[in-house]
């Protein structure tokens, strides 16, 4: 088989080797300098390097590199910052794979909202897209602005009231590509799991500790698995009906509030963060090797055994300029038997990132309950310091 990968995620987290023979298959990635520098020199493959302006232009870009005379069988493309870009692409050299209209909708937090309200039987914030909507009155209190195709919280401004987040958006980005969300007040959980043949599979809840929001403006931020119960299966499963998600991992963003499930937004895609490892150390399962199994028609390797313990982690944000060097852990945190691991990081990102190898400090805990979890992952909070 000749597969063609859009390289973008960190290969350590996406592992294609471990479905993919590289002896057996001719494998060529493609991506941005920076992006293919991870890739092991122990594996046999080809590699095309994209020039800077791929960052804007991936699609031209690529084609300019690659024909349907190359007889790719297959594109791989893993990371949300080509899923859309790939269906350009595969279109082009004539592969299959999923349309274009089908990821938009798990894209564009319009459409996949309005896709949700079409369901009629799922709670979601409030929101509106147009100037004309705002006549309608729109609603009291905080007010959530953000890109409609935004990614990694990027973009995302919380404003006090309505009226100031529609002042925002006409003075400062304009309505085009932009919306205004009603602000829910209530713990945000995410979900992660792999749809194959339209069935999920290997899901688990998560419940955030502060919020994605929260990191933006440089509050650490993470995550513990918490028990999966039948109110967050029924709702994820009628999550992924209403998107029309057929296969393919899957992130899905939600409010609980103790008994319903309020709809943030979702992606056709793995979670970011440290998400697939802990995922892993809890079920066993590596979530790109099935997504990969599962497109290239390949076996599944072999999975590790599931624990019985819950996992979660914390990520310290670099782009407002904490050092590795300054943070403090106490020996009682390095010392605990709820630590897993943690990484120190000397490099410096001045861009918003999840993306741990660019972070001061990220650690991964584990626990017996959610509840031991989550003390355990406060106390970090609130214990590692910087001097």
């Amino acid at each position: 088989m000749k597969i063609l990968i859009l390289h973008q995620a960190p290969f350590k987290k996406m592992r294609y080797d471990h479905v993919i023979d590289h002896q057996q298959h001719q494998v060529t990635y493609i991506g941005l300098a920076k992006h293919l520098s991870d890739l092991p020199e122990a594996l046999r493959y080809q590699k095309i390097v994209l020039p800077p302006a791929a960052e804007k232009n991936l699609v031209s870009e690529v084609l300019a590199r690659v024909s349907p005379s190359d007889d790719y069988s297959s594109l791989l493309a893993l990371s949300e910052y080509g899923i859309l870009e790939a269906c350009h692409i595969r279109a082009e050299l004539g592969l299959a794979g999923p349309s274009y209209e089908q990821i938009e909708v798990v894209r564009d937090k319009v459409k996949m909202k309005q896709r949700i309200a079409a369901r009629g039987t799922l709670r979601y914030p409030r929101f509106i897209d147009a100037p004309e909507q705002v006549i309608q009155g729109g609603w009291r209190g905080k007010t959530i602005s953000k890109p409609r195709d935004g990614a990694s919280s990027q973009g995302i401004t919380l404003h006090e009231s309505f009226a100031a987040a529609v002042e925002y958006v006409e003075d400062k980005t304009g309505w085009n590509n932009y919306e205004l969300e009603e602000f829910i007040d209530a713990p945000l959980y995410h979900f992660d799991g792999v749809v194959i043949a339209g069935e999920v599979q290997h899901l688990l809840a998560s419940r955030y500790i502060n919020s994605p929001l929260k990191y933006l403006a440089g509050v650490p931020v993470g995550s513990f698995q918490v028990v999966l119960n039948d109110t967050f299966r029924r709702f994820i499963d009628e999550v992924i009906a209403a998107l029309g998600i057929v296969r393919g991992c899957f992130h899905i963003e939600a409010f609980y509030d103790g008994e319903t499930c309020i709809f943030l937004e979702a992606a056709n895609r793995l979670g970011g963060a440290r998400i697939v490892e802990t995922h892993r150390s809890r079920t066993g399962v590596h979530l790109p090797s099935v997504e990969i199994s599962d497109y290239l028609a390949l076996p599944l390797p072999r999975q590790q055994p599931a624990s019985t313990h819950y996992f979660g982690f914390l990520l310290y944000p670099a782009h407002h300029s904490l050092d590795a060097q300054t943070l403090n852990i106490p020996e009682g945190i390095l010392g605990s038997p709820h630590l897993v691991s943690f990484q120190r990081t000397g490099a410096q990102a001045d861009i918003l990132t999840y993306n741990e190898d660019l972070l001061p400090l990220s650690l991964i805990a584990r626990a017996e309950t959610p509840h031991q979890l989550q003390l355990f992952l406060q106390r970090c909070l609130t214990e590692i310091s910087t001097h």
